[in-house]
């Protein structure tokens, strides 16, 4: 994320995507301030978007991780101290896992890429208000859980934009990443993208990893899923071109057919 990486998509909604992943933080900005949904990717990157948000004269007001993942919790210091925002399940989640997600997940990511992230601001998040609505001087945010991909994974709604930030959700690169952790995971995924569905009039769908896209797009990405998931339950062959286009695409397809086996009676 070099500087000037910033783009903006519609007035005041600014996505930024990573060198990694096609990772994507988005920024809504309300005059000065700002939120941060799913900061990253790579430390250069969250400096870049430091120096960015500096020159255009904002402050972090709040932050949103989506998910916890490690892709997905990461934060710097020139951020500033902002609470960051997650659903309890993703909180309770971290509660387990965020040691083993730093040891090896984040510090072998590092060893890889020659990165070091400060370790001591991952996953530092505060519960998300019972009403799901993100506490912040903004537009209206409002986080919509489910438990597909993730417990407690969360899209971050703006009713009054009509933009989606889907986490890691109805990609146009990535097919569907499930959970094989979570009891009946396929139908938790289906019913995250039935509460994706559901959501009138959006105009703009920003994913945790891709391209943004409109709505017309979205219901596209909700047609592509769909049929994945049914294909992958009948034991089909799956024809999608994202198992073409990303080569970690076809690890990850491949542990979703050995999850549904596993499923099997």
């Amino acid at each position: 994320m070099t500087a000037g990486r910033l783009r903006e998509h519609a007035p005041g909604v600014l996505v930024a995507t990573s060198d990694m992943y096609m990772t994507n933080t988005t920024v809504v900005v309300a005059g000065s301030r700002c939120l941060v949904i799913d900061a990253g990717l790579l430390p250069g990157e969250l400096r870049a978007l430091e120096d960015e948000l500096t020159a255009r004269g904002l402050q972090v007001e709040a932050g949103v991780s989506t998910h916890a993942h490690w892709d997905h919790v990461l934060w710097s210091a020139g951020l500033g101290n902002p609470p960051r925002f997650a659903t309890r399940k993703t909180i309770e989640t971290l509660a387990r896992s965020r040691q083993v997600m730093v040891d090896d997940q984040i510090r072998g990511a590092g060893e890889r890429w020659y990165a070091r992230w400060d370790v001591q601001l991952v996953a530092r998040l505060t519960e998300i208000p019972s009403d799901s609505r993100v506490p912040w001087g903004g537009p209206k945010a409002m986080l919509i859980e489910h438990d597909g991909h993730c417990p407690g994974h969360s899209a971050v709604y703006f009713p009054d934009l009509d933009v989606l930030a889907a986490g890691d959700m109805v990609s146009d690169v990535e097919v569907p990443g499930l959970d094989w952790d979570q009891a009946d995971q396929p139908a938790s995924y289906a019913k995250g993208l039935d509460a994706l569905a559901a959501i009138d009039g959006v105009r703009l769908v920003i994913p945790g990893h891709g391209r943004v896209g409109d709505g017309e797009e979205l219901k596209t990405r909700l047609e592509n899923d769909r049929r994945y998931l049914e294909t992958l339950a009948a034991g089909g062959v799956v024809d999608d071109p994202r198992l073409t286009g990303w080569p970690p695409m076809t690890q990850q397809h491949k542990g979703n057919v050995e999850g549904m086996k596993k499923l099997a009676p």
